[in-house]
């Protein structure tokens, strides 16, 4: 039986956005009416924009600047390329939204995108009542009539906010998954593609449809024996006192190190249990230390949480990451036909990837058990619900979307 979405995927490590979306056309066979595109930093992202948008013509189209874009065509992560998914037919529904101002105004912003993405939405409700004919409650109790993807500006500290100001429009039981864009660790300016191209903005992709979709996410980290401490002053992303002394300062004896730098804040971040019934790890990551001892973070840090520095390997790497991909199957219904896998990969968990020799696709292929078309990107933080359904913005993390090209009813 041949499924409700035809889906296309391309590829080109030269920048050629025109070419890589029209092989996903050739593939895709049929008109494309939603695309996510993933670029290097190092090209202009108008020019990326508007040679895809060239190509599908009448297509909602979501995306971002990377700091490294995934496709299995390439087989592995890479930089300086294009990657662009494409997917066609007359059961997806899709809109658009975008907030601008991200870093100055993130609860409006998430607000104005989520706003505008579902007064656009084509919805019907025919296709969702057909989907639930004959189907039990069991089934029923997960099924998702929207799936949200956020893509935020990745530079604007403004993460936490977009999604406050997004779940005030969406409610808190519509599923919320995404990364924020990179610009290949220059650490300037990152871009967003929102049927448009934007910096300092959040982009909301909707899709709808009674299509089989699934989300998850998970990180691959494990306290280290006796390594914690109290956050007993924090504001916002800055944490001004572990134990009731400098942060900066705790952070080094429990390290034994006299400087907290790149590499051993991406190697040894900090986890703490989510306050939710699925007293998962989420893990935050060091950006830097200030002159007044503090410590600035890379996501929020609540007062009060204790804290253990975390740790991995190539065996947990390789294990969590397939767990989590297991995890977003089963949230999708367990498709026998996966249309495509999305993911949102932090820069620091590819980092710890090139560390211990892992490979994401092979972990991908192993598990689904044959070749599927998959995209994403290595991000600047990743956004997505714990097992518990906490939303939230992370670090060092892996949020993954499946796209089954079945409906629900199947």
């Amino acid at each position: 039986m041949k499924g409700p979405l035809s889906i296309g995927i391309g590829f080109s490590d030269t920048g050629d956005a025109e070419k890589a979306a029209k092989d996903a056309q050739e593939m895709a066979g049929t008109k494309i009416g939603f695309a996510i595109l993933f670029s290097s930093s190092h090209y202009d992202p108008t020019k990326v924009y508007e040679d895809t948008s060239s190509v599908f013509k009448d297509a909602n189209i979501i995306g971002c600047t990377t700091a490294g874009e995934l496709c299995n065509l390439a087989k592995n992560t890479t930089t300086d390329s294009v990657a662009v998914l494409g997917i066609g037919g007359a059961r997806m529904r899709t809109a658009v939204g975008v907030g601008t101002g991200l870093s100055q105004r993130g609860e409006q912003a998430g607000a104005e995108a989520a706003t505008s993405a579902y007064q656009s939405l084509n919805f019907d409700p025919y296709t969702m009542f057909v989907g639930m004919m004959h189907k039990t409650p069991l089934d029923l109790v997960k099924m998702k009539m929207f799936l949200n993807v956020i893509i935020p500006d990745g530079l604007s500290a403004g993460e936490e906010n977009f999604l406050r100001g997004l779940v005030t429009v969406t409610g808190r039981n519509s599923p919320i998954i995404g990364g924020s864009a990179g610009d290949d660790l220059d650490l300037k300016k990152t871009y967003q593609f929102g049927n448009g191209v934007y910096s300092d903005a959040g982009v909301l992709g909707v899709i709808t449809g009674g299509i089989k979709l699934g989300t998850a996410i998970g990180n691959s980290y494990v306290p280290v024996s006796g390594k914690g401490a109290a956050v007993t002053k924090s504001k916002g992303r800055t944490v001004q006192e572990f134990n009731n002394r400098p942060a900066g300062e705790v952070m080094k004896e429990l390290l034994g190190v006299d400087e907290l730098t790149f590499d051993l804040n991406a190697q040894k971040p900090l986890g703490f249990k989510s306050v939710d019934v699925s007293n998962e790890y989420v893990i935050r990551s060091i950006s830097q230390e200030n002159p007044d001892g503090s410590l600035n973070f890379f996501s929020e840090i609540p007062q009060g949480v204790y804290f253990s520095v975390m740790e991995t390997n190539k065996e947990l790497l390789e294990k969590r990451f397939s767990e989590t991909l297991r995890k977003a199957l089963s949230d999708a219904g367990n498709p026998k036909e996966v249309g495509a896998v999305v993911v949102f990969n932090c820069i620091y968990k590819h980092l710890a990837n090139v560390r211990c020799g892992c490979n994401d696709f092979s972990v991908i292929r192993e598990e689904l058990g044959r070749d599927v078309p998959v995209i994403g990107f290595n991000t600047y933080g990743e956004q997505g619900s714990t097992s518990g359904g906490a939303v939230g913005h992370h670090n060092q993390t892996s949020s993954l979307m499946i796209i089954g090209n079945e409906l629900v009813s199947q």
